[in-house]
């Protein structure tokens, strides 16, 4: 093995391409040390060594074996721009030219596309921007709370814009894009979390509560200004969802789980009604808390917002058309 191909190893994290190694080797002599010292990866994708492959490896065999053109998408690409919620899946997904004839191979799924981005370079690997991957895995994914999930952390972190999104989702295929729109609405509405569009999904099935008003901005008397999960203006009923998970630091940026209960201190010395509920409770309870949280409601509705607090902000502060409205209760934000 010559010095050259040892760097080719070295820059592929271990790995050749047959056209690659035939550059420095006679057939014949690749032919042995394939069946000796190299192994196997994918069809014309080579080891340098016999051992179970790294997920790393496995990312660069499949950009080798897809060809130079492709880059990695969908959630192989949500996992190395480091989003939270990805779901682990065995396959490593890539995008590759319209042009490019290469059949999806053991763990190496591949989709043509006419409208190719450019790649960015995330850990040294070709990737596709990070609005295309969020879209891409929507798009494909079955679960609608899983892809709200994921993209409601982008929009969350600031990664990404719901404008970016939505331009995104207009451009790309057909096929899934009626489950894409229908969780952009729920971000375009002000939903920030799966829990939070599980509480959405409470608050429209209800006879007795209107729609509130999710992620609005306060400002309260003391001048501090506040976005609460949703609050139900006429009877000044904030609710928040409870979830250290959805609110650590490397999730929720400031809108951490300690900085959750100052903000309830400081709602209610206001004159708010703060409720809170786990996402737990959502999923196991939802009849009792809907009866806590009408009951509420009915106690307090029409007294408006307290004294000297000024509603700044309807909304997330997002202004994008998304078709299709998804619930009669929905309300428009500024």
């Amino acid at each position: 093995m010559t010095d050259s191909l040892d760097a080719v190893f070295r820059s592929q994290d271990g790995l050749v391409t047959r056209h690659q190694a035939l550059e420095f080797l006679s057939d014949r002599a690749l032919q042995y040390r394939l069946g000796r010292h190299w192994q196997v990866v994918l069809p014309g994708v080579y080891a340098g060594r016999i051992e179970p492959l790294s997920q790393r490896r496995r990312l660069r065999a499949a950009l080798l074996y897809a060809g130079p053109q492709a880059m990695l998408s969908d959630t192989s690409a949500l996992q190395l721009h480091g989003l939270p919620f990805v779901p682990d899946e065995p396959e490593v997904r890539v995008l590759t030219p319209a042009t490019v004839q290469r059949l999806s191979r053991q763990f190496v799924v591949t989709k043509r596309s006419s409208r190719l981005p450019e790649p960015v370079v995330v850990q040294g690997l070709p990737t596709a921007p990070l609005t295309r991957a969020l879209c891409e895995f929507a798009l494909r994914h079955e679960s609608e709370r899983d892809a709200l999930a994921v993209l409601a952390a982008a929009v969350q972190q600031e990664r990404v814009t719901l404008t970016t999104l939505v331009a995104e989702a207009a451009a790309g295929q057909a096929r899934g894009k009626p489950r894409l729109q229908r969780v952009l609405q729920q971000l375009a509405l002000g939903v920030r979390s799966a829990p939070e569009a599980d509480f959405m999904q409470l608050v429209g099935r209800s006879r007795v509560l209107p729609a509130p008003l999710w992620n609005c901005l306060v400002q309260l008397p003391d001048g501090k200004r506040l976005s609460p999960d949703a609050l139900f203006e006429d009877a000044a009923l904030v609710h928040e969802v409870n979830g250290r998970r959805f609110h650590a630091p490397d999730m929720a940026g400031e809108d951490t789980f300690e900085h959750m209960q100052r903000r309830h201190d400081a709602l209610v010395a206001a004159g708010f009604v703060v409720l809170h509920n786990s996402p737990r409770r959502l999923m196991t309870d939802s009849h009792g808390l809907m009866r806590e949280l009408e009951t509420v409601y009915l106690r307090y509705a029409g007294r408006g917002l307290p004294a000297g607090v000024t509603l700044l902000r309807l909304g997330p502060g997002t202004q994008c058309h998304i078709a299709s409205p998804i619930s009669a209760k929905s309300r428009p934000i500024g």
